[in-house]
């Protein structure tokens, strides 16, 4: 990294945490993070899926199937959710990230 553009990445984080805008960038960056894996989930299939019974599964694999990879990043994607569907992704992550635990202690076994 160029001493310019580690500058210029410092003088924005210390503009986003001065304007209070960190956490809705962490918020963005999580809810990324969570796109990335679903996709890797769905795609790879290393583990098999979760329950789609389950709402979290529902939520979380809904919200990440409308995610068009291609065109734009995970962030962008995020960027773009409506508040109400991006609280639904963070709040709903964990849970469809537990449903696959009881699968995956069995295949450690």
């Amino acid at each position: 990294m160029t001493a310019r553009i580690h500058t210029t990445t410092l003088a924005r984080a210390i503009a986003e945490i001065a304007e209070g805008d960190l956490a809705d960038r962490m918020r963005l960056e999580t809810a990324a993070r969570i796109l990335a894996t679903a996709r890797r989930a769905g795609a790879e299939a290393p583990l098999p899926a979760p329950a789609m019974a389950d709402p979290a599964v529902q939520a979380v694999t809904e919200i990440a199937r409308h995610w068009d990879a291609g065109a734009v990043t995970a962030f962008e994607y995020a960027e773009t959710l409506p508040a109400a569907a991006l609280e639904r992704l963070l709040r709903a992550a964990p849970r469809w990230a537990a449903a696959f635990a009881p699968r995956t202690d069995r295949l450690a076994a």
